[in-house]
C-alpha cells in the first residue's frame, strides 16, 4: 500500500481522485480543497509531510505519531484534531480505539492513520458515488458524526447486553457470566479513557473562532459535545451497573456453596452417631455382641432408624432444616 490511501480534489460540482501526492491542483478554486489520506506507517508519508508539506514540526510530529490521545492545537494556519473511532477491523477489540490524526486549512485536509478507520472508509465511499462533503467544515462534520455514532451504537450494544446478564443472573452458566461482566466492565473503562479528552476536544473546538466554521457548523459540534457528555455518562452507567450485577452474582454463588455446606453438614451431623454406632459394634475384642442371636442385626436397624427419626425431630423441633 502506498503511501496516499485515497485522496480527492473537491469543488461544490466537481470531484477528482487524486492518484499521487504530486498531482498538480495549483489551479483550484478558491472554495474548493484537497483531502489527502495517508498511511502513517509508510516512510514516504513522514518524507512528504516533513519536506513538501509546508506544515510546522509540531503539527508534522502529532500527524505521524501511532498513538495520542484526543485532542486539539489552533495555530495561524488551520487547525489538528486527534481523534479515537471504534477499532472495527478483523481479529481486533472494538474498544482497542484506533487513532485519526486530522490536519485542516482553508483548502486543504490531511489525515493520518496506522489503522483502517471505518468512519474515513464511509467518505471515501461518498466520494466515489459522486456525494461527499464539499466544504472542509462539512468534512470535520461527518468525521465527527461517524465516529461518534458508532461510539453510541456499540455503547447501546454494551447496555443491552447488561440487561440480558441481568435476567441471566440466576439462570446462567455462573462462570462464563462472571467472566463476561468483568469484560463488559473493562470496555467501558477503557472507552470511557478516550473519550473524557474527546468531549473537551469538541468544548474546545466550539469555543475556537475558526473562519471557515459557521454558526451552523458550530451547533453541530457544540451537539457532539454534549453527545459526548452523555456517552461519558452512559459508560458511567454501564460500570455501575455491572458492579452490581456482579455483586448479585457473586451474592448468588455465596448463597448456593453456604447451602451446600449446611446440606453437608446436616448430612454428617445424620450420620456421624450412625457412624460411632456401627464402629463400635464392629469392633472385635473378646467378641461381637449380638453375634448369639438372629434377632441382633434386626434390633440393631431398628435403633438405627429410631436415632435417624430423633435427629429429623430435633433438626426440625430448631429450624435446622
Amino acid at each position: 500500500m502506498a503511501a496516499l490511501i485515497t485522496g480527492y480534489y473537491v469543488e461544490k460540482d466537481y470531484i477528482k481522485q487524486l492518484a499521487t501526492l504530486k498531482e498538480d491542483v495549483s489551479k483550484k478554486r478558491e472554495d474548493s480543497f484537497c483531502w489527502y489520506h495517508l498511511n502513517v506507517l509508510k516512510e514516504e508519508t513522514k518524507r512528504w509531510l516533513k519536506e513538501e508539506s509546508g506544515l510546522s514540526d509540531i503539527v508534522i510530529k502529532e500527524l505521524i505519531s501511532e498513538e495520542t490521545r484526543p485532542r486539539i492545537l489552533k495555530d495561524e494556519a488551520g487547525i489538528l484534531l486527534n481523534l479515537r473511532g471504534l477499532n472495527l477491523n478483523p481479529d481486533s477489540d472494538e474498544e482497542d480505539m484506533v487513532s485519526l490524526h486530522m490536519w485542516i486549512e482553508p483548502g486543504r485536509i490531511i489525515t493520518t492513520r496506522s489503522e483502517r478507520i471505518f468512519t474515513i472508509d464511509d467518505i471515501n465511499q461518498s466520494y466515489q458515488k459522486g456525494k461527499g462533503p464539499r466544504t472542509t467544515a462539512d468534512f470535520l462534520i461527518q468525521v465527527i458524526d461517524g465516529i461518534s455514532n458508532r461510539i453510541s451504537d456499540y455503547i447501546y450494544d454494551i447496555e443491552e447486553q447488561i440487561d440480558e446478564m441481568e435476567e441471566e443472573v440466576l439462570t446462567a452458566e455462573r462462570s462464563k457470566l462472571r467472566s463476561l461482566i468483568s469484560e463488559k466492565r473493562r470496555e467501558a473503562v477503557i472507552i470511557r479513557r478516550y473519550i473524557v479528552p474527546q468531549r473537551e476536544s469538541m468544548a474546545r473546538l466550539y469555543r475556537e473562532k475558526i473562519a471557515w466554521l459557521d454558526e451552523d457548523d458550530k451547533e453541530y459540534i457544540y451537539e457532539f459535545s454534549n453527545r459526548s457528555i452523555r456517552q461519558i455518562e452512559e459508560l458511567d452507567t454501564i460500570r455501575d451497573r455491572a458492579a452490581l450485577v456482579q455483586e448479585e452474582l457473586n451474592n448468588k454463588i455465596n448463597d448456593q456453596m453456604n447451602r451446600t455446606m449446611y446440606i453437608l453438614s446436616i448430612v454428617g451431623s445424620i450420620f456421624l452417631p450412625l457412624g460411632f454406632l456401627t464402629g463400635l459394634f464392629g469392633i472385635n475384642i473378646g467378641g461381637m455382641p449380638g453375634t448369639e442371636s438372629n434377632l441382633s442385626f434386626a434390633i440393631f436397624s431398628i435403633i438405627m432408624i429410631l436415632i435417624i427419626g430423633i435427629e429429623y425431630w430435633l433438626f426440625k423441633r430448631n429450624d435446622w432444616i
